[in-house]
């Protein structure tokens, strides 16, 4: 019961980072010239199209188990491992590789393939063919395709039970969701000028140190 009790406190503890986190990405956001303040509503519009679509008719199950499957290639290949078999299928999947180690057990959880695709396929087309891709396309894809990750990510974390959820579900809850985050303040660090990677850590460092500030001033003082 202890435990429990703990593992609950620590969630709630972790809520003014998710909080400082979400409006440092804003604050990115309205300081890229080429994202105007209107624009910025596709990427909630993208978010609850997915959110729709989950909700209302199916879970992408297969497309979540295969970026998650191969998020594990990507990282075992970047630590210098082989991979030896790969399987995907609806019900599950599993990658065999020559190491492990912690960056290879968690990337699937903090890295949303999709959303790094789309960015990725953004900057190839604008950069190297010159094709003027709407941006709202891109802030779309992003919102949907990040709620996918971080929806589906929850769902089966909920399902396998894994050592990431010893923490606390709604801890880890609030792990993945602020490294998606970032994830995301990095990709729009890469796409655009003036969305200042290094500025939006300290932004969010600072946001979410004046919510606990806050917090502590109105309980204690």
């Amino acid at each position: 019961m202890f435990k429990h009790t703990l593992k609950i406190l620590l969630g709630i503890i972790s809520l003014p980072v998710c909080i400082g986190v979400s409006i440092s990405l804003y604050e990115q956001l309205n300081q890229i010239d080429a994202i105007s303040y209107y624009n910025q509503r596709y990427l909630i519009i993208g978010a609850v199209t997915y959110l729709v679509i989950h909700a209302a008719f199916f879970k992408p199950s297969y497309l979540y188990i295969l970026s998650h499957e191969l998020m594990h290639v990507l990282a075992t290949w970047l630590s210098g491992g082989r991979v030896i078999s790969f399987k995907v299928s609806p019900q599950g999947g599993s990658v065999g590789t020559s190491k492990s180690n912690l960056f290879i057990a968690l990337a699937p959880y903090f890295f949303p393939f999709y959303t790094i695709v789309a960015a990725i396929l953004f900057y190839m087309a604008s950069s190297f063919l010159k094709i003027d891709v709407p941006k709202e396309a891109l802030l779309f894809l992003i919102g949907f395709t990040l709620t996918f990750h971080i929806i589906l990510t929850i769902d089966f974390l909920k399902i396998r039970q894994t050592d990431l959820l010893h923490a606390g579900y709604l801890f880890s809850i609030c792990l993945i969701y602020v490294v998606n985050l970032i994830i995301i303040g990095f990709i729009f660090s890469l796409l655009f000028d003036k969305g200042g990677f290094f500025e939006f850590i300290r932004s969010s460092y600072t946001a979410s140190k004046n919510i606990y500030t806050g917090i502590f001033d109105q309980l204690f003082l």
